[in-house]
């Protein structure tokens, strides 16, 4: 029996969509706050021999097993046909195999001496082998998009439409593989290069021992020093990590549970809701991906009304307009309509629009004020009904909708929970497509479009509101706001509205709570109080949007954007100075001279950059691990990693890279400024919560 699906991440098939990093994200933050706590016993231990021995063994374990992980993978790219390995793959794409076994010559003809090359040889062939795989992937993204604007009649679209299904299915997941290999034979050098390198220079100095290979030695463990506290906590929080690799997201989602079960202060509920809903999310704004299921149901049903009243021959609508009048100037009238009560300004004017009209003695406007206020009254009718009945009714109706239609109607609503079975529910087929632009189906596609396209922002609100999981994707200011939301705020939209809206909050000092509301540059540890907003600042090379760029403002302590260094500079330096020149205003700016290095003609180049801000994350816990004092925080981020994949989830960094103003100390070009604003938990709405955070629908047995 199928599990109940209660949350979009529970439905298979939106999971793989929506959540590409949804097991590495949920262990993140099991792995990032087990260090912590490993830390935390370990730091002050005295008694560790037992922890020294264990760990010694399982360092033995380690080189002998990364010893012969390193041959097996090096191996693997000496052999000039990979074909074996691919033999899972069918078909199996003759061309793909082909490059795949110029790589492995490229091994064979120049693998490095000795291993003072090797990694940096075989980090050469990973971005060589990520710079193919991506001509593969982008080979893909043209062809779709041809494959979109042709005619499905077209005699090129069915062999062109098999070529592309070769490259998704198999040349590229084929490229993938073997990108897995690469990084698989790179990750040895973490256990193997320091000793091998030992080997190289014991051998170069005659100092080998007699009669042993290096094969012998590799395999040996013997610490330049005796382990420490710090090695032991390192090892245990790895080997955590190590027992997280195979658990689904379940499994992952039981330990975190076990963690909030045992330490509900230290994890709020904000945070709970957003590794539960959140974890391993795709990163692309939230701005389009949610349309109100209500609005919908009152445009579908506008026609009928509008046809109704249309239909109505003068006497009737005289009538009918009369006995409308005396339900609203009637107050105990048994057919008075919600309308008549409601007390919301949107609806009280559309009233006094409409019943005037309704009155009149022209039938014509009599006519356009009876549609106008019944189509009001439906649409007060609808707005006033739980979403779950909206969608329920809609439902229903499901059979009344072409394919194209329905497919749109699931995607923008929390009806994709139960509705989608299979891949592609996002995008329409060129079928699809060439369907719903069809004559018949106009004034539907006019309705559903208006009704997608209404409002983008439209998300924001409601989640402010409902505080239900409604979107399937979400940028870094996005994600942070979700997160304001719950913790009972309403901040503004974007990046560049924040300080602001801080600023206000400190000088208000309306929400109460320790520490207060506050902005600052920070400058300590302390100032990085869980549930804060870290906002950074960088200089691009494109102007940025209303919504990214960076205007005036100070902290109370009078902290600007810029450094003072930086400020000194606006106006210094002459024409041939290379460094950047500043200039504040509206959009601050900075602008330098750079002289080609060509020999033969050496040109002026003029290069001006925008600040913006570039990112926003939210505190999580300032903590000491075995490795120094991090910050850990929930956020989006492009990972490094070779598969490229964005994400939203638990992060961590040293406490250094919060506190610099530079990513590269020192640099100028590197400008990495941030400030942290902050401000008290207000009212939660925890009813909301609570149905949000019920593990019995989180973990359904």
């Amino acid at each position: 029996m199928a599990k109940p699906v209660y949350f979009q991440w529970q439905n298979e098939i939106l999971c793989e969509t929506i959540y590409p990093m949804r097991e590495e994200k949920l262990r993140d933050f099991l792995v990032y706050f087990q260090e912590v706590d490993l830390w935390a016993e370990y730091k002050d231990k005295t008694d560790l021999a037992q922890d020294i021995q264990e760990y010694t063994d399982a360092q033995k374990l380690a080189a002998a097993a990364g010893y012969k992980l390193y041959s097996s993978m090096k191996a693997y790219f000496m052999r000039p046909d990979a074909r074996a390995e691919y033999l899972q793959f069918k078909p199996l794409d003759a061309d793909e195999l082909a490059e795949i076994n110029k790589l492995h010559d490229t091994f064979i003809t120049y693998w490095p001496k000795d291993i003072r090359g090797e990694r940096n040889f075989v980090e050469m062939q990973i971005q060589s082998w990520m710079n193919h795989r991506n001509l593969i992937q982008n080979r893909i993204k043209s062809r779709k998009r041809r494959q979109a604007a042709m005619d499905p009649e077209h005699p090129k679209y069915a062999p062109e439409k098999e070529e592309l299904d070769l490259w998704e299915n198999v040349s590229f997941p084929m490229a993938e593989h073997e990108l897995d290999q690469l990084h698989a034979f790179l990750d040895t050098y973490e256990v193997i290069e320091k000793r091998k390198l030992d080997w190289y220079w014991m051998q170069k100095r005659g100092q080998t021992p007699a009669g042993m290979t290096e094969a012998e030695f590799l395999v040996q463990y013997k610490p330049e020093n005796p382990p420490t506290a710090r090695d032991v906590a390192i090892w245990k929080a790895q080997a955590y990590e190590k027992s997280l690799e195979n658990k689904n997201q379940y499994e992952l989602l039981d330990e975190i549970h076990q963690r909030f079960m045992r330490e509900p202060q230290r994890y709020p509920f904000w945070l709970q809701y957003m590794v539960v809903h959140f974890s391993g999310m795709r990163y692309a704004s939230a701005h389009g991906s949610w349309a109100d299921p209500k609005d919908l149901l009152i445009r579908l049903r506008a026609p009928d009304i509008e046809e109704e009243v249309k239909k109505l021959d003068d006497e009737t609508l005289a009538k009918l307009c009369a006995e409308k009048v005396a339900a609203y100037e009637e107050p105990n009238s048994a057919s008075r309509p919600k309308l008549a009560d409601a007390t919301e300004k949107e609806w009280t004017q559309q009233l006094g629009w409409y019943l005037p009209n309704v009155k009149s003695n022209s039938p014509s406007t009599r006519r356009r004020g009876l549609t106008d206020l019944r189509k009001a009254e439906d649409a007060y009718e609808i707005r006033s009904k739980p979403t779950q009945e909206v969608l329920d009714t809609l439902l229903k109706m499901k059979d009344r909708f072409p394919g194209w239609a329905w497919k749109t109607i699931v995607k923008l609503t929390p009806l994709r929970l139960t509705e989608v079975a299979a891949p592609g529910w996002e995008k329409l087929t060129p079928e699809e497509e060439q369907e719903s632009y069809s004559r018949e189906n106009y004034p539907l596609r006019a309705i559903i479009d208006a009704w997608a396209n209404f409002d983008a922002t439209a998300w924001r609100e409601e989640h402010g509101r409902t505080h239900e999981l409604i979107v399937t994707r979400a940028v870094c200011n996005e994600t942070a706001e979700h997160i304001q939301h719950l913790r009972g705020h309403l901040p503004p939209g974007g990046l560049t509205p924040k300080p602001k809206w801080y600023l206000s909050n400190e000088s208000e000092k309306k929400v109460p709570g320790t520490p207060p509301p506050y902005y600052v540059k920070p400058t300590t540890a302390e100032q990085y109080t869980p549930g804060a907003s870290v906002l950074w600042l960088r200089f691009v090379d494109s102007k940025p949007n209303p919504w990214q760029v960076a205007k005036l403002v100070e902290t109370k302590e009078k902290v600007g954007l810029l450094p003072d260094n930086f400020m000194r500079k606006k106006d210094g330096g002459g024409k041939n100075d290379p460094g950047w020149k500043y200039k504040t205003g509206e959009i601050t700016t900075r602008e330098r001279v750079l002289v080609s290095q060509d020999k033969k003609k050496k040109q002026r180049i003029r290069q001006q950059q925008f600040l913006r801000w570039i990112h926003e994350a939210t505190v999580v816990e300032v903590a000491e691990t075995a490795e120094g004092t991090v910050v850990i925080t929930y956020e989006t981020a492009l990972p490094d990693d070779y598969k490229g994949t964005s994400s939203i989830g638990t992060f961590k960094k040293p406490l250094q890279y919060f506190l610099s103003d530079f990513m590269v100390e020192g640099n100028e070009d590197t400008y990495n400024r941030s400030f942290v604003g902050y401000v008290p938990e207000g009212q939660l709405p925890m009813e909301d919560i609570k149905k949000m955070l019920d593990w019995g629908k989180i973990l359904p047995k």
